[in-house]
């Protein structure tokens, strides 16, 4: 799980353009900014807030915190929160209790709608068989999925390092379950690929 800070950065522009004297703005007043704007139900604001907590950056790590607001977003339809809390719930975290089916559930619904990292953790669930019945196909297809639209993060993250890392956690599934395919399962396996990659492209 590799959060990103959305508009973080045009936050920090906006706040800078708008001081009347040419100060540094300080991280305290950013995340003041960010409190507030989450308060008021802002979803980008929660997810960035959400971030801060998840990883104690100029606030107390608190993965509770990070869970809640990334809840609110991910109500609100912010897909990366969705992904973020998928995390916390499938692998647990102190203050969130695991909860393997509400992960799946937070995944599903991202990847569904062409989130590449979600993509990828599905194909990491369908492996690791820790919840889901392991399904060598399943994890292939959605594996290849996500390194296909793991490029299109660029549309939403303004760092090139999401897109490697999530490319190489596909590759990495895709290592792991290529040799446990027979190759009509293999077939099969990049056929329901390019049906996901058809049906759930980023939106």
């Amino acid at each position: 799980m590799m959060p990103m800070l959305k508009n973080f950065y045009s936050l920090i522009l906006l706040l800078l353009a708008t001081t009347v004297q040419a100060q540094e703005v300080s991280p305290k007043c950013v995340l003041q900014q960010l409190a507030i704007d989450a308060a008021i139900g802002d979803p980008v604001a929660q997810y960035n807030l959400g971030v801060a907590f998840f990883r104690g950056a100029d606030v107390p790590q608190d993965f509770a915190k990070a869970a809640i607001l990334w809840r609110k977003a991910s109500d609100a339809g912010d897909i990366g929160a969705a992904n973020n809390l998928g995390f916390l719930k499938y692998y647990g975290r102190p203050g969130v209790e695991q909860d393997y089916s509400e992960g799946i559930r937070l995944w599903r619904l991202a990847a569904e709608r062409g989130h590449a990292e979600s993509q990828v953790h599905m194909g990491q669930a369908y492996s690791d068989g820790r919840f889901l019945k392991s399904d060598f196909i399943e994890a292939y297809a959605w594996a290849k999925t996500g390194k296909h639209y793991s490029s299109k993060l660029y549309d939403t993250f303004d760092n090139p390092k999401i897109v490697e890392l999530v490319a190489r956690d596909a590759e990495k599934v895709l290592a792991e379950v290529s040799p446990k395919l027979s190759n009509v399962e293999r077939a099969a396996a990049d056929k329901k690929a390019a049906e996901y990659i058809r049906k759930f492209p980023p939106k």
